[in-house]
């Protein structure tokens, strides 16, 4: 944390960014910037799923079979460290996002993250109102289901628009969710001394057939019947 925010700062003082090419009142500024490092996480987030090596490391989030608020603190150090914090950078580099905005983005985000991962049941009006922007959480237990046709779906961590935007977005029945990872189903893979290794060991990803979950049928055609 400390060489990110050295990091942002030091881009702030030398006005790099897109965001010192124009003007802008500080509210309108602030919004702007956690709006940003929200779509930044969303992309970072979407290359740990499709970028084998990043991967590694961020199954261990998705390892956990029974998905609760615990499920907010098990990540790999190593990928809040290394990948998300240069994520932040980036956003910082490429947009003159700053500290203030950056932290005010953690605020909201954590909320989210246990908001989002909570064992609780929340009414369904939820996901047809405000999940038509943010995330919710049955948005965000799509992406914990065990098959990969879903965990690859659902990356945003506030603003679902992405998902939407971009393609990712999906939905499936919550009675049939099943958490966690297939190669991580065995008790002995489930401790912590094994997950903190995990990276480091050759695990198979099982992947899902697509086939199977795609909806290929369609509804036929009624035929017009004309009469004399």
């Amino acid at each position: 944390m400390t060489f990110q925010v050295f990091s942002i700062e030091w881009l702030n003082a030398n006005h790099i960014g897109l965001l010192y090419l124009i003007e802008l009142p500080f509210w309108a500024k602030l919004f702007i910037s956690v709006t940003l490092y929200d779509v930044t996480a969303y992309w970072v987030h979407r290359g740990t799923h499709k970028i084998p090596l990043l991967w590694r490391f961020h199954r261990v989030h998705h390892s956990d079979t029974a998905m609760d608020s615990s499920t907010v603190f098990r990540f790999h150090p190593f990928e809040l460290i290394l990948v998300f914090g240069i994520g932040n950078i980036v956003t910082a580099a490429l947009f003159g996002t700053d500290v203030l905005s950056m932290a005010l983005y953690y605020f909201f985000l954590y909320l989210f993250f246990f908001f989002e991962h909570a064992n609780l049941k929340y009414p369904k009006w939820l996901n047809s109102t405000l999940g038509l922007i943010f995330v919710m959480p049955d948005h965000h237990r799509v992406h914990h289901q065990q098959e990969a046709f879903y965990t690859d779906s659902n990356y945003a961590d506030i603003f679902i628009i992405w998902d939407r935007i971009f393609g990712t977005f999906k939905m499936m029945p919550m009675e049939q969710m099943k958490y966690g990872l297939v190669e991580f189903e065995e008790e002995n893979k489930q401790t912590f001394l094994y997950l903190i290794k995990s990276p480091f060991l050759n695990i198979k990803r099982i992947a899902s057939n697509k086939n199977k979950f795609a909806k290929t049928e369609k509804k036929p055609t009624p035929k017009t019947v004309y009469r004399t």
